[in-house]
């Protein structure tokens, strides 16, 4: 019996600036970074796309460094030219940086690790040209509680108390590789960057929230590493705003 039409794999390198755009994945009436590029895609193939993608960005969260993969029935598909075409059609809040063939079988969806990075500004004069990518904390910010709190997040555990939507999985365990504070140029910000296999919704907007709020003693470190041990997230903190969160890395 004869198979179907034989499908070639891509992997598409991409970045995307998420203020206006309602989250990576489709949805009705709404502007989404998978839309466009689903329809940039269709219209220079000629043919219906479905993209999988490394990390299912939020509304206002960015990227630097995402992965989207597709298959494609077409095989006469020349990787830069693509490119140029993408980025020709796209909207200036997003740029494919590199297309390339992948193996059979490729998911991006399969990424060993991500990493995303958090950008806590806290000078206290309020940010201008950095304002849709920083968390403006208006107060003193204890940076040694926020540093210390961060190492309560590293290894295997439930992290259910750092998502309103722990009901909707399955399991809330993730292992979480690397989770550090550092200070920025100039002493006006400080980055976190977290590393996991997967994530949960939401899990590192509360976990910055939570620390800043353990950094400015409206939760003590003792309640922060009780609440997370115990899966509640409503003795948790706050959720920050999703302007400060962008993906920087995704490996496989």
């Amino acid at each position: 019996m004869a198979g179907g039409p034989r499908l070639s794999a891509f992997r598409l390198d991409l970045a995307y600036e998420g203020t206006r755009f309602r989250g990576w994945a489709r949805q009705p009436g709404q502007r989404t970074v998978q839309d466009a590029l689903e329809q940039a895609l269709a219209t220079i193939l000629r043919e219906p796309v479905r993209l999988r993608v490394a990390g299912r960005t939020d509304a206002g969260v960015h990227a630097l460094a995402q992965v989207a993969s597709f298959a494609t029935t077409r095989d006469d598909v020349r990787p830069q030219r693509l490119r140029l075409g993408l980025n020709a059609l796209l909207p200036p809040d997003v740029a494919v940086s590199a297309v390339t063939p992948a193996a059979e079988g490729f998911d991006s969806r399969a990424a060993r690790s991500r990493t995303y990075r958090y950008r806590l500004w806290v000078s206290p004069v309020r940010p201008v040209h950095e304002r849709a990518y920083v968390w403006d904390v208006r107060g003193p910010v204890d940076v040694a509680l926020l540093r210390e709190a961060a190492k309560a997040l590293v290894g295997e555990r439930d992290f259910a108390a750092l998502t309103p939507s722990a009901r909707l999985y399955r399991s809330c365990v993730r292992e979480v590789r690397h989770a550090a504070w550092s200070p920025g140029d100039g002493g006006t910000e400080w980055s976190f960057e977290i590393t996991a296999g997967s994530f949960l919704h939401n899990m590192v907007r509360v976990a910055v929230g939570s620390m800043v709020d353990v950094a400015q003693g409206r939760l003590s470190a003792a309640r922060f590493e009780s609440a997370l041990a115990g899966g509640e997230r409503r003795v948790m903190g706050q959720t920050a705003p999703a302007r400060g969160l962008a993906l920087v890395a995704v490996e496989y």
